[in-house]
């Protein structure tokens, strides 16, 4: 067990580190030059109204604070000629043919990782540069967007596997059965929604004063907020109307799935030799459903569960810019549409680590749930 648990860590390390590198390959293949975005920006860098000279000099202050003035990586390859040439040493022909390999101790991309100390702090501490369009730190734009985002996300989750899998459960226990039937055809039903549109027609009918006029169309709290003086319950008693649509519409669209899982899980477990065995005991339906199969068949929502962590942190782009939250999928979709690279690749690059932290914990509660797995194979018999 820890020897598989320290071999999926050794192969977590890597994967985030390659993570990191492609976010910031990306970063720097991305179109426009930062220096002149943000001195574009009103009120950072002025422009128009300063000299040649001086706007010059502001290019060069700006550029040596974003670090762009250093090599972009520890080491590039260039030919012994331009080596030679950029140290005003002597050439010969044949040095244009020559491969020269150059370290650079200080280089962009450990400044982006670590840090300078005195203009950035590095992604490590949380400081993924500034946005190009607002010119606010990245780290300051996207962590509160992030907690509306998980907190929606987590909601969602926990009302769609308290529906799915008593709903699953049940219609193992009764294939065929008429709430087996009905079950399945609702949530394809809903599974078959577009969450655009179902989002709609909710806004149509529950916020309309012409039809039913219960609950807000947008956004997380009210217009003016909460006063200073408002409780903690008061808070999250006026704060729930807001919650109801989004998280609806977090939720139907995976309850076929779940549902679908449990039941296809469990089904082929009442199948097998130990579970005749537990009715030839005189165990009860119940028991051997809840105990014995259910408990058999968790392998399944755990698979499924190691892809919520990832969405949670990077939200519903449709969801969210529909309800207007505050959460990070409005905010990619409005760095998209404003081509705000450093704020995309910062959602990109922790999504990614997200991503592989869990699978590396879905991977450590498979060993936990059941010890026949493996390192290198799934299950052993």
């Amino acid at each position: 067990m820890r020897l598989y648990i320290a071999k999926r860590i050794l192969f977590f390390i890597p994967a985030v580190l390659l993570v990191v590198l492609f976010s910031f390959i990306l970063l720097q293949q991305a179109p426009g030059n930062p220096v002149d975005r943000l001195m574009n920006l009103e009120g950072s860098y002025e422009n128009e109204m300063t000299p040649g000279i001086n706007n010059e000099a502001q290019k060069k202050e700006l550029t040596h604070r974003l670090g762009l003035d250093l090599p972009v990586f520890y080491w590039n390859i260039m030919s012994l000629k331009e080596y030679r040439l950029e140290n005003n040493l002597s050439t010969s022909p044949l040095s244009a043919y020559i491969p020269y390999i150059s370290f650079h101790q200080n280089n962009q991309f450990h400044r982006w990782l670590f840090g300078d100390g005195e203009f950035s702090n590095g992604i490590i501490h949380g400081d993924f540069g500034v946005s190009w369009i607002t010119g606010q730190s990245v780290y300051a734009l996207i962590s509160p967007r992030i907690k509306w985002s998980f907190l929606f996300s987590l909601i969602a989750i926990f009302f769609a596997y308290l529906i799915s899998i008593p709903a699953g459960l049940r219609s193992a226990a009764n294939p065929g059965s008429r709430f087996d039937r009905w079950s399945t055809i609702l949530f394809m039903i809903l599974f078959s929604l577009p969450v655009f549109w179902f989002a709609t027609i909710l806004m149509l009918v529950f916020c309309n004063p012409d039809v039913i006029n219960i609950l807000p169309s947008s956004g997380v709290s009210p217009a003016g907020g909460f006063s200073e003086s408002a409780s903690f319950p008061e808070i999250f008693f006026n704060s729930i109307p807001y919650l109801i649509l989004p998280t609806i519409c977090y939720t139907y669209g995976s309850l076929a799935f779940l549902s679908g899982s449990v039941k296809a899980s469990v089904g082929d477990i009442l199948k097998e030799d130990y579970i005749r065995t537990a009715r030839a005991k005189g165990l009860s339906e119940k028991t051997i459903l809840n105990r014995h199969a259910f408990r058999n068949s968790l392998l399944p929502l755990i698979s499924i569960f190691s892809h919520v962590l990832p969405l949670a942190v990077s939200g519903s782009v449709i969801i969210e810019t529909i309800f207007t939250i505050p959460g990070m999928g409005l905010a990619i979709f409005q760095s998209l549409s404003s081509q705000d690279y450093p704020v995309i690749i910062a959602v990109f690059m922790i999504t990614g680590v997200f991503t592989m932290a869990a699978f590396l914990i879905s991977d450590i509660v498979y060993a936990l749930v059941d010890p026949r797995i493996s390192f290198n194979r799934n299950i052993v018999s």
